[in-house]
């Protein structure tokens, strides 16, 4: 036993020794840590309104931009392109003509009509028949289309519409009614304009 005195001796000398050398390790170890900042995870940078509100007119303006890739043919066929809607609210009709009234001549109603019969008559007398047909046929034959190229229209009230019609006192064409190879009914529509109402004007 007497051998371990001299060994326990020398290690009470050397303990208090490493105890230090190991807290003055910690303490330095300690200082380090808490003097190096730490590393923070890497962020967003941090934009202002006042940079953002700048920002947004540009991004703007890239997204409206036409593309450097566009077909140039579709382009144009789209500009060239216009509504429907455009067009008719720019487009007005002309006002409807106003039809001429008997008051420009000075013939009655009535005698104008019983000059058209009469025309009627004289062309069946030449020819043996009424001429026949829609209304510019039968203006036609009186004007000369007929085998003697005969005019009987006259002076006397009756008139000849830009499409070829003989029309009434008001404007208005005349309905010719075949009843028979002599006998002819004429109808006019009188100052309504309207056939086949109370004021048509009706002769045979």
């Amino acid at each position: 036993m007497d051998w371990i005195y001299p060994k326990l001796s020398q290690a009470m000398r050397t303990w208090p020794t490493a105890l230090l050398v190991l807290a003055t390790a910690a303490l330095i170890a300690g200082f380090l840590y808490w003097k190096t900042p730490p590393v923070l995870p890497a962020t967003q940078p941090q934009i202002s309104i006042e940079t953002f509100a700048r920002t947004i007119p540009a991004t703007s303006a890239r997204i409206a931009s036409p593309s450097l890739h566009t077909n140039p043919d579709s382009t144009l066929a789209q500009s060239s392109e216009k509504p429907s809607g455009t067009i008719a609210a720019t487009t007005s009709l002309p006002p409807p003509p106003v039809p001429p009234t008997f008051e420009s001549t000075n013939l009655a109603p009535t005698t104008i009509l019983e000059n058209m019969r009469t025309t009627i008559r004289q062309f069946a007398s030449t020819f043996g028949d009424n001429p026949v047909g829609t209304n510019p046929e039968i203006t036609q034959a009186l004007q000369g289309a007929n085998p003697k190229q005969l005019n009987f229209l006259k002076a006397d009230g009756n008139r000849v519409n830009a499409t070829g019609e003989l029309v009434d006192p008001w404007g208005i064409p005349y309905f010719f009614h075949q009843l028979s190879a002599t006998e002819m009914e004429i109808r006019s529509a009188g100052p309504d304009r309207t056939m086949y109402t109370a004021d048509d004007l009706l002769i045979k």
